[in-house]
């Protein structure tokens, strides 16, 4: 039998799924499989001359592990501080001991669902352009609290957030209103002012979807969050804003996994790793997030 691609050589072996398969040589077999792997890897299209170029994802080595040993002096230095470390030790259990504040859960109904994710408040854009933590201080010094969610290592996974309050409600009222202000001209800032950065946020989001091997909840969540922004900006190519929303709904952030075995948790991770490689396989941005990013 002749391989079924090239017509020439003779099949050796087998390519493809049970309802698609293929003999061919091998050959043909290294050339499809090497195909495959670099489509896997794209995250961008670019229209050339030569019709559809593809963009791969390089490899970032660690460094090899080794050098020069610390210098002895730590000992001496860590010495000196022993009386300011003292003193911080005291500081943090006198924090401790302070009362806090009884918060209460601001209602985020009414709220435009395209800042919202599972009833929380999506702050994606303002943790993009680096004033996340100026917002997180500016609530705390008015006794309220932007609570996060930490799930599988990652913390506020997905940038969303409840607001817990103490005092007036309508000053509660207020700082919600302001956050969503302040959200709304982050994105703005975002594609008019920093399209690189956002660039950067979904390519990486792209790539780890694509060829990841293991995925807790957590971080599927947090690669999700820029990628809705997107989305609803019509930036990608093979999948829809209705879809990641989907998704976002499904994922289980009560850290029900945690429970497992660490063998039967990492089953979980590669089998949602697997899927999500195979969904994200054709996912590109599209010309119009090309013209905006490059």
């Amino acid at each position: 039998m002749k391989c079924e691609l090239c017509h020439k050589s003779d099949a050796e072996t087998a390519i493809g799924s049970d309802d698609n398969e293929l003999y061919v040589c091998r050959a043909c077999a290294a050339a499809e499989r090497q195909r495959r792997q670099k489509k896997s890897q794209r995250t961008r299209k670019v229209k050339g001359a030569g019709g559809e170029v593809s963009m791969s994802v390089t490899e970032i080595s660690a460094p090899v592990d080794g050098g020069e040993a610390p210098p002895q002096i730590i000992g001496a230095i860590m010495n000196a501080f022993q009386d300011m470390v003292s003193d911080l030790e005291k500081a943090a259990r006198a924090s401790k001991e302070e009362k806090r504040p009884e918060y209460r859960d601001y209602s985020l109904a009414g709220v435009d669902p395209a800042y919202l994710i599972g009833g929380r408040l999506h702050l994606e854009a303002l943790h993009l352009i680096g004033e996340l933590d100026a917002v997180k201080r500016a609530a705390r010094a008015l006794k309220m609290e932007l609570a996060g969610v930490d799930a599988d290592g990652v913390n506020d996974a997905g940038h969303v957030f409840s607001l817990r309050y103490s005092g007036p409600e309508d000053r509660a009222k207020r700082v919600v209103e302001d956050l969503l202000r302040e959200e709304r001209n982050a994105r703005v800032r975002l594609f008019e002012e920093m399209p690189r950065v956002l660039g950067d946020s979904l390519c990486r989001a792209l790539a780890v979807m694509k060829n990841c091997r293991l995925l807790s909840p957590g971080e599927y969540f947090d690669l999700l969050s820029p990628l809705r922004i997107a989305a609803a900006e019509e930036m990608l190519d093979g999948i829809t804003g209705d879809e990641i929303e989907r998704m976002l709904a499904a994922v289980d952030l009560s850290g029900s996994e945690d429970k497992l075995e660490s063998e039967d948790r990492d089953k979980i991770d590669a089998e949602r790793a697997d899927e999500m490689n195979r969904r994200f396989e054709d996912v590109v941005l599209n010309e119009r997030a090309e013209d905006k990013f490059l």
